[in-house]
C-alpha cells in the first residue's frame, strides 16, 4: 500500500462509535464507584447554625452581645448537640459540652460588646454534632 493511499488510518464508523460508547461507560462507572466510596456528610449543619447563633446573639446594630451567650444553644438545630465559643482577645467564653473530633464546625469574625462601653473584635465558633 502506498503512503498516499486513501484507506490509510481509517476505521469503520460502527467500530469508532462502539469504542466511544465503551470508553464513556467505563468513565461513568469509575466516577460512580469513586463517588460512592468517598465519605460525605449528610449535610453541613454548622454554617446554618452559625448564622442562627449570630443573629440570636447580635443586637439591632449587628454587634454580638456576649451577655446573651446563654441563649445561643436555643438557636442550634433540633436533635443535635452544639457548642458555641466566643473568643475576644484573650477572653474566651463557651456554652455547651466539649465537641467530638468529627463535629461539624464553622466560625466567623465578629464585633462583640464584652461589657457596657467595651467593644472588641473576635471570633464566633459553632460546633454541631449528633
Amino acid at each position: 500500500m502506498s503512503p498516499s493511499s486513501r484507506r490509510r488510518a481509517q476505521t469503520s464508523p460502527v467500530a469508532a462509535l462502539t469504542a466511544l460508547v465503551v470508553v464513556c461507560a467505563a468513565i461513568s462507572c469509575y466516577a460512580t464507584v469513586l463517588d460512592d466510596s468517598l465519605p460525605t456528610a449528610d449535610r453541613d449543619l454548622a454554617p446554618a447554625a452559625l448564622s442562627n447563633v449570630e443573629s440570636t446573639l447580635a443586637d439591632d446594630s449587628g454587634v454580638v452581645v456576649v451577655s446573651r451567650l446563654s441563649d445561643a444553644r436555643d438557636a442550634c438545630p433540633d436533635g443535635f448537640s452544639c457548642r458555641v465559643v466566643v473568643a475576644i482577645d484573650d477572653d474566651r467564653r463557651t456554652v455547651g459540652p466539649d465537641a467530638p473530633a468529627d463535629a461539624d464546625a464553622d466560625s466567623t469574625r465578629i464585633t462583640a460588646r464584652v461589657e457596657p462601653g467595651r467593644v472588641g473584635f473576635g471570633t464566633l465558633r459553632v460546633e454541631v454534632w449528633r
